[in-house]
């Protein structure tokens, strides 16, 4: 999977492209929305590291 970011400067927006053999998405996303999708990923990396060590695991 290639994920890509591109800041535009003039409208501080973030452009964000998702490519896969299956998949092909564009995303133009401001400044905030970037911020939520970043804590949204990191909640999600500390949650199922504490799933891990607690030994339940996610699978997907």
């Amino acid at each position: 999977m290639n994920i890509t970011f591109k800041h535009i400067k003039k409208n501080d927006m973030f452009e964000m492209q998702v490519i896969e053999p299956q998949l092909r998405a564009h995303f133009l996303l401001t400044r905030e929305l970037m911020n939520k999708l970043r804590v949204t990923i990191e909640q999600v990396l500390v949650e199922s590291r504490r799933e891990e060590d607690k030994g339940g695991g996610t699978h997907g």
